[in-house]
């Protein structure tokens, strides 16, 4: 009897490894494969034990600046790292200009990347020119490129900097090394993305303030100095407030973004009122083999509101990348 009960036993123990082994196997064939991957996917997911309290930008790496000079009196201003690490060029938010990334130029610097920020026409430091001459994304970003002599590069784009991303995509996808796509469905009109925005965005939101828009709610309330310093930023980021509004210069479809291959990763905040998450993962569904991230709490601005998090995980996908 002894020995039937220690051979039931036995049994058991390794049925409950081969269960366990199994159980393993599925959760992981859900998961990115990559161990960086994971461990940024971790440590969002523990990010709501973190304290979100005010985080001093720190001290910025020596930069070049600039304004190039475009036909009608339009200009970009620019700052540039310099270096001789592979290029990353970061693309604002409507909400933003060069001065939105205070957390992200020097960390991407020291992580050995030639980090390179503009503003469009008619934000921080960048004339606006002339309203029969408003050039496209994609041309001007290039002009930007090619005065900085850079053959290939990162890109990265912070909701409507969605929009200059999709559209360099799809008319240079050759200098393209990789794109990460935050908080945005760049500019692309999809039928069954967007028309659900009605449901989710009420006629009154583009009356409430910036700050309520673009920052969630837990950072607002643990982080008060933190939203002062974004609301300046925003502010100074208008410019002179002329603008005359840019189109992309090419017809962007889905199709035309899976043709370029370029390795894609898409990044969403948790509690983006514009973009939340589940219409991101609809996004990435549409793009093979993208990566996705969701980080927890946060809105809008993620780069702002969860900088540690969000460097981490754009370093490890560019040097996947580069």
């Amino acid at each position: 009897m002894k020995k039937v009960v220690e051979r039931i036993s036995t049994g058991r123990r390794r049925l409950l490894k081969k269960a366990t082994a199994i159980a393993t196997l599925a959760v992981s064939s859900t998961m990115v494969s990559n161990r960086v991957q994971a461990s940024v996917q971790e440590s969002c997911e523990r990010s709501d034990t973190k304290d979100l309290s005010y985080l001093p930008s720190p001290k910025q790496a020596q930069a070049t600046e600039g304004v190039l000079p475009l036909s009608g009196g339009a200009g970009l201003y620019y700052w540039d790292t310099g270096g001789e690490g592979p290029a990353v060029v970061l693309s604002h938010p409507g909400r933003g200009s060069a001065l939105t990334w205070p957390y992200q130029q020097p960390v991407l610097s020291a992580a050995g990347f030639r980090v390179i920020a503009y503003s469009r026409r008619g934000y921080y430091g960048s004339p606006a020119g002339s309203a029969a001459d408003t050039g496209n994304y994609a041309d001007d970003l290039n002009a930007l490129i090619t005065h900085l002599n850079i053959d290939k590069f990162h890109i990265l784009g912070l909701a409507a900097g969605g929009f200059a991303v999709s559209d360099y995509a799809v008319s240079y996808p050759e200098k393209l090394l990789s794109m990460v796509i935050v908080c945005s469905l760049f500019g692309l009109w999809d039928k069954n993305i967007d028309e659900r925005l009605d449901f989710i965005l009420p006629k009154s939101f583009a009356g409430l303030p910036p700050e309520f828009k673009e920052l969630g709610a837990s950072y607002r309330w643990a982080n008060p100095e933190g939203v002062r310093q974004w609301i300046d930023m925003e502010e100074k980021s208008r410019g002179n407030g002329e603008r005359h509004g840019q189109k992309a210069k090419s017809n962007i479809t889905w199709e035309k973004m899976r043709a370029g291959n370029i390795p894609t990763f898409f990044i969403a905040g948790g509690a983006d009122l514009y973009q939340p998450p589940s219409m991101m993962r609809a996004a990435a569904r549409e793009i093979p083999n993208s990566q996705t991230l969701v980080v927890a709490e946060a809105g809008h601005a993620v780069q702002w509101e969860q900088p540690a998090l969000f460097n981490q995980a754009v370093i490890a996908f560019f040097r996947k990348h580069q």
